[in-house]
C-alpha cells in the first residue's frame, strides 16, 4: 500500500476516534455544575409528595401522608413530626452540588455511598413518591460534616442509583433514620398559670394534692402538711405540676397493648382555673413506663370573679394621677380581682374563654385517644412522687 494510502487511512481512523469520543461525552451544558440543584426537578413536585422512605441496611421507615398529618407507618400510623418532614423535603429540594467525585464504584465505601443493601453499607436512600410516579425522587446519601465557612450547612456526599457518578453536595437536611425520632413527641403542652390544682393518687390509696389559690401564684401549696414537718424543696412541689403541663413520649404504642385494667401505676388529675381537667393513668411495662391520657371540660372548675370594687378613699395625690391613685388606694383583694378580670378579657389571656377550652378539649382527645405513650422515666418520677418524699422534718 502507498504511503499517501497509509496517510489518509490514518486521519479517517483518527478522525472517527475523536469522533467516537465526542458523541459518547455529554455536552459541557448537560453536565452539572458548581451551585447546581442535585435534584432540580423536585422542586415542581415538592408539594405532591405523599410518602416518603427512609431506607437503611438495618430498618426502613415509611412516611405516609393522611388527609391532616403526615404519619409513620412503623408506628402503627402514628402522627409525624410535621416540622421534620418539611425540612426533609425543603432539604432535598435545595440540596446543590459543590463538586463531582468518584464514579469508581470500588471507592463507593469511602464516601459512604455503597448500595444499602451491601454489607457494611452506611448509606440512607430516600425514595420521595407522588400519586403519580413512585420516584420522583431518588437519591442515596453517604457522609457529611459541617460545611466550611458555614457551621449551619452540611456537606452530603451522594449519587443517584444506577448513576456511578457520585458528587458532594451542600445543603441543610436533617434526616432521621430511626421509626421513633420522626414522631411529634408533645404530649401536653399547657402553661403552669392556668394550673389550680393537681390531685396524685397511688396505687396503696395514698393522696397528694399541690394546690394553688390564684393564677398570679408563683408557687404550688402541698396540702395538709403533718405538724413537725416543712415542705422541704419548692422546687420539687411545683415540679409535679411543671412536668405534668410539659410532657413529651419516648415511644408510643396502640392503648390495646398495654394493660391499664390493673391500676399498678399512679393515677393524676390536673384541674385548670378555666374549666379544663386532665386525666393521666400509668401502666409499667417491663422496664417502661406507659401513660394513658384523656380530658374534659367541666364547668365548675371555673373560678367566680368577683368584680364588686372595695369602697373609694379619699384621694391624696394630684388630679392628673387620679386614675394612678385610685388603683394604689384599692385594696389587695380588688387589685388582684382586677388583674383576673383583666386576664380573662384580654385576647392573650393565659386563661381561656370555655369555648377555648371545650375546642382544646376536643382537639386533644382526637389526638391522644386509641395510643398509650412510653414515658422518660424521671418525669414519672417527677410527678408520682408520695408526701413522704416532698417533706423533711423541722429541727
Amino acid at each position: 500500500m502507498k504511503a499517501k494510502t497509509l496517510g489518509i487511512l490514518a486521519a479517517v481512523t483518527l478522525a472517527g476516534i475523536v469522533l467516537a469520543i465526542f458523541v459518547n461525552q455529554k455536552p459541557a451544558s448537560q453536565f452539572p455544575q458548581s451551585g447546581e440543584l442535585l435534584l432540580p426537578d423536585l422542586l415542581s413536585v415538592v408539594n405532591d409528595v405523599n410518602e416518603i422512605v427512609v431506607e437503611t441496611k438495618d430498618q426502613t421507615v415509611t412516611l405516609l401522608r393522611g388527609e391532616h398529618t403526615w404519619q409513620v407507618k412503623e408506628k402503627a400510623g402514628y402522627r409525624a413530626d410535621v416540622e421534620k418532614v418539611k425540612q426533609t423535603l425543603i432539604g432535598l429540594a435545595e440540596l446543590r452540588i459543590l463538586e463531582p467525585k468518584t464514579k469508581n464504584p470500588e471507592l463507593y465505601d469511602r464516601l459512604g455511598l455503597q448500595d444499602t443493601e451491601q454489607e457494611g453499607s452506611l448509606s440512607t436512600t430516600v425514595t420521595l413518591k407522588t400519586p403519580s410516579n413512585p420516584e420522583a425522587a431518588l437519591v442515596i446519601l453517604g457522609n457529611q460534616r459541617s460545611a466550611k465557612g458555614n457551621p449551619r450547612m452540611s456537606e452530603i456526599y451522594a449519587r443517584k442509583p444506577g448513576d456511578p457518578q457520585t458528587w458532594l453536595t451542600i445543603g441543610n437536611l436533617p434526616l432521621e433514620k430511626v421509626a421513633g425520632e420522626w414522631l411529634d413527641k408533645e404530649i401536653t403542652a399547657l402553661t403552669t398559670k392556668r394550673v389550680h390544682r393537681v390531685t396524685v393518687r397511688h396505687p396503696g390509696g395514698e393522696t397528694l394534692l399541690v394546690s394553688k389559690d390564684k393564677p398570679e401564684d408563683l408557687d404550688f401549696q402541698l396540702d395538709s402538711i403533718p405538724a413537725g414537718s416543712k415542705v422541704a424543696s419548692q422546687f420539687n412541689v411545683n415540679n409535679v405540676v411543671g412536668t405534668l403541663v410539659q410532657l413529651s413520649l419516648e415511644d408510643v404504642k396502640e392503648t390495646q397493648e398495654v394493660n391499664f385494667q390493673d391500676r399498678s401505676g399512679v393515677t393524676a388529675v390536673l384541674e385548670t382555673f378555666d374549666g379544663l381537667r386532665l386525666h393521666v393513668q400509668t401502666a409499667k411495662q417491663v422496664d417502661k413506663v406507659f401513660g394513658n391520657f384523656s380530658a374534659e371540660f367541666d364547668q365548675k372548675l371555673i373560678q367566680p370573679v368577683d368584680a364588686t370594687p372595695s369602697p373609694e378613699k379619699e384621694e391624696t395625690g394630684p388630679a392628673q394621677n387620679s386614675a394612678k391613685d385610685e388603683k394604689a388606694h384599692e385594696s389587695p383583694e380588688a387589685n388582684n380581682t382586677a388583674d383576673i378580670q383583666e386576664e380573662l378579657s384580654s385576647k392573650n389571656s393565659i386563661l381561656k374563654q370555655p369555648e377555648e377550652v371545650q375546642r382544646e378539649v376536643e382537639a386533644f382527645n382526637r389526638r391522644v385517644g386509641g395510643w398509650a405513650y412510653e414515658l422518660p422515666t424521671f418525669r414519672v418520677e417527677n410527678f408520682s412522687k408520695a408526701k413522704k418524699d416532698l417533706l423533711e422534718i423541722i429541727p
